[in-house]
């Protein structure tokens, strides 16, 4: 049985990213930085449940706000293409 009954989709705005990392600390396997100005790299769109605390923990702390995660209805088909 899901923990959860919804799923969340993570956008991140690189033009707002400030490289401060700590959506890299919070969780390094949804989000990873460019190695050559640390702006952040969105590595998963729709994250497994098990990363939704992790995930939501990066989001409140990234002091530019360049996270954006969405609560989408859990039986909402994930798109083609769009990444686990």
């Amino acid at each position: 049985m899901s923990k959860y009954n919804f799923k969340l989709r993570i956008t991140v705005d690189e033009d707002v990213c400030v490289g401060a990392g700590l959506c890299v600390l919070s969780s390094s396997e949804v989000f990873d930085q460019r190695d050559e100005d640390g702006v952040v790299k969105l590595l998963q769109v729709y994250p497994d449940q098990e990363l939704y605390e992790k995930v939501l923990g990066a989001s409140r702390k990234c002091p530019s706000h360049a996270i954006k995660v969405e609560q989408l209805p859990d039986d909402d088909p994930v798109p083609e293409g769009a990444g686990q």
